[in-house]
């Protein structure tokens, strides 16, 4: 039986373990459509198998056949004129060290052990007055530039990939931006380090300047060129742009180059459950799946959805031979790229115009922009760039809801949903020096679930927020609020936090739904509508706002709750056992001044 290829990320490997492949060498000719491609994706969508696997096509000297690398492939019976044509150099920049002090040495060191096992590799297709001439010089990209030429003259094809091409330079920014655990606040030193390789006459720079210059004029030195990479602000900093080549990252062929389609994930279960090793409820693992790893699109006009690679592989081996739905199934690889972006919306323990962006996009489910795909780290701050940043890494994809003039980005997934909640919650902690009390949040949570009481989760979380000593200080919006509401409530999994949801030609404010797959025993679902009495109102005069506001939110709520679509998700009779609480939550500024059944009426006190 083949296994599970979480933890693979190597093509060769595939055949030496006997790996489950999703097979993605269809997309080879397309690739060779053109010469030069840049491919961005998330962390965790196989960027290295699948570069990998290219390496391995195209090499003129593989260490193992055609046959046994690619058996069972659709290119093992479609093979293009270009296979095994190529001497092949091999760079992965996450090798590097990521010692700001020695970063250069570190990198021109990498560089030259790559180089020299490629000389060592095909020392029967290259001169041997190249092989002496490279040897002479220290630095990689001098280096390239002789066994490109050298290449060229001897009539040899030269194919260079580049896995993670940013991933070093990310690391620098990380320190500066204030990815590490302990920073909220930039660091002089990391960024400088970065202008000094990026820009000028920085030897990152220098390498990417060489290299581009080898695929240039008619006959060019380097024959093809394949990189991949997260975010394109190095590529921007360190080659003017993307005119290195062409950035196929938003193409629409392309959209599934990586990634599972709905038709993998069918067929992984369906392997395994014929090899009778797994024993799950294939339609409960299918729920779970596309709840928490579906949804990605990476092209706007794009009709098909996309699973996260190792998310899918995570759940299916935690799912293998369970009786029941694992209690954890967000796979914490995915959990490490996503607490790195704090200062972008946080500086002098200030919360930015950011913070409001990514509030807005916590309340409506998305954001309507279009995207930048290319923009130097001088500008990432800007809300555009920002939000595009969000997108390349992963915590937002294109949606399918058309629009004329802008596209639509959504949070994908439960799994982002949840680290996004994560994200705006480092933030306020690293704004007001807050921590949440999450044990007594859970026993609140418990309660709305199995008994209906819901008051006291609500005076919890207003008490527990007023603890933010210069909470006054903050900007009042009603996002923010709604944002920090949320954020509580979606801190256990007891239930599916949805916000802004279509139900009977209206949107919902707030709709818990039960997560039935892993609480079967909860009782109780709700539909909350939050409504807002500006601050200058003073406090002896809101009654009558109060009422008006009441109202509105009971006549929403009603008319919510009659959708039969709702009744079913729910879980509610005829559908399930489940009993609905339709509740108006109302602030007076941060105050919270009504908490109530939709059917009740009066002040709280």
């Amino acid at each position: 039986m083949k296994v599970i290829q979480y933890g693979i990320s190597s093509f060769s490997d595939v055949s030496e373990n006997n790996a489950y492949y999703v097979d993605k060498t269809m997309f080879v000719p397309e690739v060779e459509q053109k010469k030069y491609n840049f491919l961005l994706r998330p962390r965790r969508f196989g960027k290295s198998m699948f570069i990998s696997m290219l390496s391995l096509y195209y090499d003129i000297k593989p260490h193992k056949s055609f046959e046994t690398l690619f058996g069972g492939t659709w290119i093992l019976s479609n093979p293009t004129a270009e296979k095994g044509k190529y001497l092949t150099l091999y760079l992965d920049f996450s090798m590097v060290s990521q010692d700001t002090d020695s970063i250069q040495d570190a990198f021109n060191s990498y560089c030259n052990r790559e180089i020299d096992f490629f000389l060592g590799k095909y020392k029967d297709f290259i001169p041997e007055h190249i092989v002496t001439l490279t040897n002479q010089k220290n630095h990689a990209s001098e280096k390239l530039q002789i066994i490109a030429k050298g290449l060229h003259e001897s009539a040899q094809k030269f194919y260079i990939f580049i896995d993670e091409y940013d991933n070093f330079t990310n690391t620098l920014l990380a320190d500066d931006i204030g990815f590490g655990q302990h920073k909220c606040v930039p660091t002089d030193r990391s960024y400088e380090t970065y202008q000094q390789i990026t820009r000028q006459v920085g030897f990152f720079k220098n390498f990417f300047r060489n290299l581009k210059g080898l695929t240039g004029g008619q006959n060019p030195v380097l024959s093809r060129l394949f990189m991949t990479g997260v975010s394109p602000i190095t590529m921007d900093d360190v080659s003017s742009g993307f005119n290195i080549g062409s950035n196929i990252s938003l193409l629409p062929k392309f959209n599934d180059v990586l990634g599972f389609t709905e038709k993998d994930v069918h067929e992984i279960l369906d392997y395994y459950i014929s090899k009778g090793e797994y024993t799950f409820d294939k339609e409960e693992a299918l729920k779970l799946l596309k709840k928490y790893y579906d949804h990605y699109r990476f092209a706007s006009d794009s009709s098909e959805s996309i699973y996260n690679t190792n998310g899918v592989l995570y759940l299916i081996r935690l799912t293998m031979n369970a009786k029941q739905t694992p209690h954890y199934l967000i796979d914490s690889n995915l959990r490490i790229a996503y607490e790195k972006l704090k200062s972008l919306v946080l500086q002098d323990r200030t919360l930015n115009g950011n913070f409001d962006i990514l509030t807005n996009i916590i309340n409506t489910g998305g954001v309507y922009t279009n995207i930048t795909d290319s923009f130097p780290f001088d500008m990432i701050k800007e809300p555009r760039n920002y939000i595009s940043l969000l997108y390349f890494l992963g915590l937002l994809t294109f949606s399918s809801e058309p629009d004329m003039m802008k596209q639509h980005l959504k949070i994908p997934n439960e799994t982002i949903k949840n680290l996004v909640y994560g994200y705006i919650e480092e933030c306020i902690k690293g704004a007001f020096k807050f921590n949440m009390n999450i044990d007594t949040l859970g026993d609140h949570i418990k309660d709305m679930a199995l008994s209906g009481v819901f008051k006291p989760a609500f005076e919890f979380i207003e008490k527990d927020i007023k603890k933010l000593t210069s909470i006054r200080d903050f900007k009042y919006a009603e996002s923010n609020i709604k944002a920090l509401y949320l954020m509580y409530l979606h801190v256990y999994e007891t239930y599916v936090v949805e916000t802004e949801k279509e139900m009977n030609h209206g949107y919902a404010d707030i709709v818990l739904i039960p997560f039935y797959q892993k609480f079967p025993q909860i009782k109780y679902a709700y539909l909350i509508e939050f409504k807002y009495i500006p601050p200058k109102i003073k406090k002896k005069d809101i009654q009558p706002h109060l009422d008006k506001k009441i109202e509105e939110a009971t006549c929403q709520l009603n008319k919510y709750s009659e959708d039969d679509i709702a009744r079913k998700f729910f879980g509610l009779p005829p559908y399930g056992n489940v009993s609905l609480k339709k509740i108006v939550v109302v602030f007076h500024g941060w105050k919270l001044v009504w908490c109530e059944e939709s059917s009740e009426f009066g002040i709280k006190n």
